[in-house]
């Protein structure tokens, strides 16, 4: 797989996992100041720039309409898919303003939709998308996880390692059963069988 690291606008505390050679670095606009700040050197710079308030002088530059369809982000993993990414690391965009957090779900939802898998970290709480597949998370002490169906049904969701668990059972995206698990100190995997799952956990 093709790894891009992708930075938002939103502020990094620190990095759960870090760029390495071969990586794809993307900067979506005030992640510009971001990638700066850590030392590191985008591979392309994309946005409007109305968050980081300037255009960045660099070649490698796309620069978007105020007036568009798609945000920053979105636009910035479109091109990573087109340059053949499809293990996305988000930074960036997890919290701040309520509906660019639900758009960016939305992003991640499209990059399974795509075949590809992703990791949006936050500070506080980090999420990811899975459809029709499997994620496995290492062995945390604590904090929680919480399972929610963006399909109508999700049929076959198994769930393993955490404190409750389930076996090939049917999540409705109407409903709270899969909310505020928990981890217990072993590696835990969720699989799905037939839809798409949002996975949002925090480890404490």
């Amino acid at each position: 797989m093709k790894r891009c690291f992708i930075f938002g606008a939103l502020p990094v505390g620190r990095l759960f996992e870090k760029p390495c050679e071969g990586d794809f670095v993307i900067a979506a606009d005030k992640g510009y100041a971001t990638v700066r700040q850590l030392g590191l050197c985008p591979d392309l710079v994309v946005g409007d720039f109305d968050s980081l308030g300037e255009v960045p002088d660099t070649d490698n530059l796309v620069q978007l309409n105020v007036r568009k369809d798609d945000t920053d982000l979105e636009h910035a993993v479109r091109l990573a898919l087109e340059k053949g990414c499809d293990d996305f690391i988000i930074y960036g965009a997890v919290g701040g303003k309520l509906d660019h957090t639900l758009g960016n779900i939305a992003v991640a939802e499209m990059i399974a939709l795509s075949g590809g898998k992703s990791l949006f970290y936050g500070d506080d709480s980090s999420f990811t998308v899975i459809r029709n597949s499997a994620i496995t998370l290492p062995a945390y002490d604590s904090g929680r996880i919480s399972v929610i169906s963006l399909s109508e049904v999700s049929r076959g969701v198994s769930i393993s390692g955490l404190s409750y668990e389930a076996e090939g059972i049917d999540l409705l995206r109407a409903v709270t059963r899969g909310i505020s698990n928990a981890f217990i100190g072993k590696p835990s995997r969720i699989s799905v069988t037939d839809g798409t799952l949002l996975i949002v956990f925090d480890t404490e």
